[in-house]
């Protein structure tokens, strides 16, 4: 009894004892394989490639769990991997913000403030006067906080309108419908007025933009219809006062895309600070 009690300690210590080598292989190759995983992505990080510097960290982080010390060293390396991409994204935000505000400048010379009782705003400069109550026609505006609108004015027939069209070559586009109401359509100073803010109107100031250059009609719909050349000089103001609203339009998303990525660099760099891990001389 006594030896087959010695024999089942010495069998039970035995597989202990294999098992634990298995394991410390196991291990020893883990570690190897994560090392790897990270001179590759230092690698990358080195030559720029903060894409792929991020992914390789990603997976290490995931494959290899029990690797504490140099899954550390991994979150410090994406850290860094996000700063770096974070300033490329930033140069080009630069960049671009740069070049609309070129723009802007150039455009702001080619449109005017109109003063008005109840809001002034922006026309193209070469408009003889701001109102186009009276006429027959379209007019784009440009309200003081950007944003872009055109008047439709209708007085040479009655068609009780609510929307208009613009063709060329076959081609056409139409604001969206606003239904009178006496205030953003309004029939009470002879002649059809119409209001169309952006979402309304985007689609027929990009179409005559595109045509600009080219003879277009303009359409007055509403119970009946009236068509009429679309004038070539409300053609080019249109174009011009709608470049202009775009322009700043995208200057005001790249300037906040700058503020957001400023602050993205500046957490990428407090959290490098935090997970920055200081080696050994035996470790280096």
């Amino acid at each position: 009894m006594f030896n087959v009690v010695t024999d089942t300690k010495y069998l039970i210590l035995a597989v202990m004892i294999s098992l634990l080598s298995l394991n410390s292989c196991s291990g020893s190759g883990d570690k190897a394989k994560a090392q790897a995983l990270l001179d590759s992505a230092t690698e990358a990080f080195q030559n720029g490639d903060y894409t792929k510097a991020l992914e390789l960290t990603d997976s290490l982080r995931s494959a290899y769990p029990s690797e504490i010390d140099i899954r550390r060293e991994a979150l410090h390396l994406s850290t860094r991997a996000t700063e770096g991409l974070t300033l490329k994204r930033l140069e080009t935000a630069d960049s671009l913000l740069a070049v609309l505000g070129v723009r802007g400048d150039s455009l702001s010379r080619l449109v005017r403030f109109v003063e008005n009782p109840i809001e002034g705003y922006y026309v193209a400069g070469n408009v003889k006067d701001g109102n186009i109550v009276g006429s027959n026609g379209l007019q784009a505006r440009l309200s003081p906080s950007g944003d872009f609108y055109m008047i439709s004015s209708l007085k040479a027939k009655q068609v009780k309108s609510t929307s208009v069209t613009v063709e060329c070559n076959g081609e056409r586009a139409t604001t969206s419908t606003i239904a009178h109401d006496g205030e953003r359509n309004d029939r009470s100073m002879g002649a059809e007025i119409i209001t169309f803010m952006a979402p309304e109107c985007d689609t027929v100031a990009v179409f005559i933009a595109k045509h600009v250059n080219q003879p277009m009609t303009l359409t007055f719909n509403g119970t009946s219809a009236y068509k009429m050349p679309l004038p070539k000089a409300q053609a080019q103001n249109i174009a011009t006062l709608y470049d202009y609203a775009v322009t700043l339009r995208r200057a005001k998303l790249a300037s906040l895309e700058k503020e957001k990525l400023t602050r993205a660099i500046d957490i990428s760099r407090t959290q490098a600070a935090k997970t920055f891990v200081e080696k050994t001389e035996d470790e280096e």
